[in-house]
């Protein structure tokens, strides 16, 4: 530990030699022993006049001598002012007077930390040939840099770090201050000088720091030089740039580079096996960039290094083992790679080490039980990798962790009780892996915890009462997991601080609290799921005024919204959903205002009823509105066309009536439109060919009259969801719906639709693979309730999570003609066809068993004839099949996935059709049984025709064998 708190000194004192060393020597220089020069003075009290100075810095610049003044250095020899300090002063004004101009012998000037906004660097800064320091650093200079500072021949040290409203359009100037030593220009704008390198490359050999970090740096020839004029640099920083280069070779001619920042550019290749020969290396910071291959082993040579940041990469292989050497780390950081394998054992010996991030690779195995060897670390992320098995008991020992992040992994096994010693930590972050058996109540011992985060795991049994006792906890999330018993006032006693909490329970959870329970909190944002709260709406919830996030589902709510509080709620929240509930009444109907900062409101699956709500119009931050499953009635308002950043809308299985308001067609950002099984009438809106963004359409199961309309391929490039079942569409289907190659669901079911199927179909290219996916727009949720019915199956099933695997085409139950296409073959990642109910003719395809995806088939009730495809039978996923009344022929194939399809009511109606399942037998089979019969019969007779036969022969032989012996 004393080796740790050397090396932290060390780190600080040389950061403070590399600021300070350049100007160090000036203050010893000089002395306010005497008495300045009148002029100069003066000319201090002219550059005090234009200054603003509200903090009075400037309030000893009184009296006669001005060497005696705050920030002012005059020369013991000659009484000039050589040192004017001005650094951290809040000083600003109009200009920088050139009255300055009258400090010729100035050695030192320290501008930093001011506020001269609108104010740019004076070209007769340039004048102070003496010069030897500049910082004019975080004073908010705007404008170019001027070329004049070339001039400054005597200067050494050079800041301007911070001023980024600065931009240098020429870094030429820089190649004649050749005395430099220092040079800073992070954040300023170097975009337009596109050849900065060869003048920084000019720089004078001595110059030891170098910091371009945050410059907009165009790419140069940064990379392909094997030598550079650069090599006493101790700091050589180039980060936050947009460089694009291999590792510049000629940085390994600096071998007393301490420290190395190329993090957050567009660098790649491998990590040169060189980079182990900068033996005096404290930091290196490669973030951020496209490196590649395994981490060289020569880094293990770095044993000086301090932090070491290769994360956001694409380095992979095994983390070396030889990392191990490098014993003085503080920080490591190799987040956000493809590392694999296993942690090494040899972490353990990064005594030192206070931050690890692991983070975001694909590690797997155990965590090693070495890791419990760093009594250092306040930071440990392991978090999105693979690891399995138990967390180690040695994670008890890390009793310095502030912060542990195990989530997303596949760690099982229960939690170890030895995590209680970690006294020190604030946050705990155990989501999302297989964590079994109880929340242990040695985490009430963790006191200064702000942040537990257990959701989506396997935990169980109740949660313990003395979480209640975690007075620091401002974030709790116990979601998603199968927690059992009771939630009561004492889980909450001494929370005061809680403004997050998130709660599920896949098995038996109430929330059982007094009816006058005053919660000790005022939570901001709050999740409860499948868990019972009602069925009264919670008083206590009354009492939560500055909740901005809510969402309460399936939690037996059965009462009606208190109206205030609601009116309340959504005047301050930007996400409101009680989905799923029973909520009842029509007191929504009659608020009259709410705030315009509401983001989602979901309402869905509950008993509302009434008027949709005019009040709603006004919330024009709305970008999810869903009211499906309820009892609302009448008609929707025009004014929804107010809600400009409307998304998802979604009003399905409602009672609504009239004609669909033409005002939804301005709705430019929507992408997701239901208004499945409402009493919609009259024609779809010519206004929706302005919905350009529109993925999902689904205006199932109303009273619409109209044509299909051409414009729904031609108008609506990103459909992917169309579904306009069970209403009064006539006309044939439009070619021009081919246009919307991307359409992954198609659903024209019970329509009065004549003509043929177009050939056109097999351009839905979005049915040709198996990988197809539906992609929702940005708000589509199954949390908010928001769903789409399909019937291609013949029945109604909802489709949440899994929509984006679903691909059909349901044309059944209209007066189509013609034949099936063969086109529609193509179609390989097909999931449901029904084109059952119409008047369809000719044969099935024979290609129909490259539908090598299909589950569901259904042809019934047309008039197709002929055999069955035998190629029927390689559709290994079909789990549903109806070809009833038709007037196919022929045996029914069978083998593999037919052999399970033995109902004889999916071949009913085809009286000519046999075999199995049907009762009646081919009569092919029939007459291969007699043919089989008939040889029987023979070769019976055969042999009994052969035995007697035999027997009269051997009496004749033995005769004439008689007479031959007489």
């Amino acid at each position: 530990m004393q080796k740790c708190t050397s090396l932290l000194v060390l780190f600080y004192a040389l950061g403070v030699f590399a600021t300070l060393e350049v100007g160090f020597g000036f203050i010893l220089e000089g002395s306010s022993n005497r008495s300045c020069i009148e002029s100069e003075k003066l000319s201090l009290l002219r550059l005090k006049e234009h200054f603003v100075d509200p903090s009075l810095y400037l309030w000893s610049w009184v009296g006669d001598d001005c060497c005696a003044w705050h920030g002012i250095v005059c020369s013991k020899k000659t009484g000039h002012i050589i040192e004017l300090n001005l650094r951290n002063g809040a000083l600003s004004g109009d200009q920088i007077h050139s009255s300055l101009l009258d400090l010729k012998y100035l050695t030192y000037l320290d501008l930093s930390l001011n506020y001269f906004y609108g104010i740019q660097i004076p070209d007769f800064f340039g004048s102070f040939r003496d010069l030897t320091y500049l910082n004019l650093s975080f004073s908010h200079f705007e404008g170019l840099v001027p070329h004049h500072l070339g001039n400054l021949s005597s200067l050494q040290y050079l800041d301007l770090n911070d001023n980024f409203l600065l931009s240098i359009d020429n870094m030429g100037w820089l190649s004649k201050l050749s005395m430099l030593e220092y040079l800073d220009l992070s954040s300023v704008n170097l975009s337009r000088a596109t050849h900065w390198f060869p003048p920084t490359n000019m720089l004078p050999s001595s110059i030891s720091v170098l910091n371009l970090y945050g410059c907009h740096l165009p790419n140069d020839i940064l990379g392909s030089l094997l030598f550079s004029n650069l090599t006493s640099l101790v700091i050589l920083d180039l980060g936050y740039n947009q460089i694009k280069s291999s590792f510049p070779l000629w940085v390994f001619n600096n071998s007393g580079l301490t420290h190395l920042n190329f993090g957050q550019n567009i660098f790649s290749g491998p990590l040169p096996e060189a980079i182990g020969g900068l033996p005096s290396l404290l930091e290196l910071d490669l973030s951020s960039n496209d490196f590649q291959d395994p981490i060289p082993e020569s880094i293990s040579r770095l044993t000086s290094l301090t932090n070491l940041h290769l994360s956001n990469n694409k380095l992979q292989g095994l983390i070396p083992t030889s990392i191990g050497s490098l014993t003085s780390l503080l920080e490591l950081d190799l987040s956000n790679n493809m590392f694999q394998g296993v942690i090494p054992e040899s972490i353990g010996r990064l005594t030192c080490l206070t931050i690890l991030h692991l983070s975001n690779n694909k590690l797997q195995g155990s965590i090693p039980r070495s890791i419990g060897s760093l009594s250092s670390l306040s930071t440990l992320d392991l978090a999105f990798n693979k690891f399995q098995g138990l967390i180690p008991q040695s994670i008890g020992k890390l009793t310095s962790l502030s912060s542990l992040d195990l989530s997303e992994n596949r760690l099982n096994h229960s939690i170890p009780t030895e995590m209680g010693n970690l006294t020190k930590l604030n946050h705990l972050i155990i989501s999302s892996n297989e964590l079994k058996g109880c929340l242990p109540n040695a985490f009430c011992q963790l006191s200064k915890l702000e942040t537990l985060y257990a959701d989506k795991n396997h935990l169980s049994e109740s949660i313990p009462k003395c979480i209640g006792e975690l007075s620091n906890l401002k974030e709790l999330d116990l979601f998603s997991n199968s927690w059992e018993g009771f939630v009561s006032e004492h889980h909450f006693f001494n929370l005061t601080i809680l403004t997050y909490f998130y709660i599920s329970s896949n098995s038996d959870l109430a929330f059982n609290v007094s009816s006058e329970w005053v919660p000790p909190f005022q939570l901001q944002y709050l999740y409860m799921k499948s868990l019972k709260v009602g069925p009264r709406f919670p008083n206590w919830l009354m009492t939560q005024q500055e909740i901005r996030y809510i969402r309460m589902s399936n939690t037996s709510i059965s009462d009606k919204i208190p109206a205030d509080w609601f009116v309340s709620l959504l005047s301050r929240a930007f996400i409101v959903d009680l989905f799923n509930n029973e909520i009842k009444g029509t007191q929504l109907s009659y608020i009259s205002s709410a705030s315009d900062g509401l983001a989602i409101l979901a309402l869905s699956n509950n008993h509302l009823s009434g008027e949709f709500p005019a009040f709603l119009c006004n919330l024009t931050s709305l970008s999810t509105l869903v009211f499906s499953n309820n009892n609302f009635s009448g008609e929707l308002p025009q004014c929804l066309g107010k809600l400009t950043e409307l998304r998802d809308f979604d009003v399905m299985n409602n009672s609504f009536y009239g004609e669909i308001p033409v005002s939804l067609g301005s709705l430019k950002h929507l992408t997701y439109l239901n208004l499945h099984n409402n009493k919609f009438q009259g024609k779809l809106p010519l206004s929706f060919q302005n919905l350009k963004e529109l993925v999902a359409l689904d205006l199932g199961k109303n009273n619409l009259s109209d044509f299909l309309p051409s414009w729904i391929g031609e108008q609506l490039p990103r459909l992917q969801y169309l579904i306009l079942r069970s209403n009064n569409f006539y006309g044939t289907i439009p070619t021009e719906i081919c246009h919307n190659s991307t359409i992954q669901i198609l659903n024209l079911a019970r329509n009065q639709i004549i003509g043929h199927i177009p050939p056109c179909f097999g351009n839905f290219s979005a049915m040709i693979t198996s990988d197809s996916r539906l992609t929702m727009g940005p708000g589509f949720s199954s949390e908010n309730g928001e769903m789409i019915i399909d019937n291609s199956k013949g029945y109604e099933l909802e489709y949440t999570s899994t929509l984006g695997f679903l691909v059909s085409i349901d044309l059944s139950n209209n007066d189509i003609s013609g034949e099936i296409l063969d086109e529609l073959m193509d179609l390989h990642g097909l999931l449901n066809l029904n084109l059952a109910g119409n008047r369809l003719a000719g044969n099935i395809p024979d290609r129909i068993g490259k539908l090598e995806q299909l589950e569901y088939l259904d042809l019934s009730s047309n008039e197709l004839y002929g055999h069955i495809p035998q190629s029927l039978s390689d559709l290994n996923f079909l789990s549903s099949l109806n070809l009833s009344f038709n007037d196919l022929s022929g045996r029914i194939p069978t083998g593999n996935q037919l052999q399970t399809l033995d109902d004889p009511s999916i071949y009913a109606g085809n009286s000519q059709l046999c075999g199995q399942p049907l009762l009646k037998p081919c009569l092919d089979s029939y007459r291969e049984a007699c043919s089989d019969s008939d040889s029987d019969d023979e070769r019976l007779w055969f042999y009994a025709g052969m035995g007697p036969g035999l027997l009269v022969g051997l009496l004749l032989f033995c005769a004439s064998l008689q007479v031959n012996k007489s």
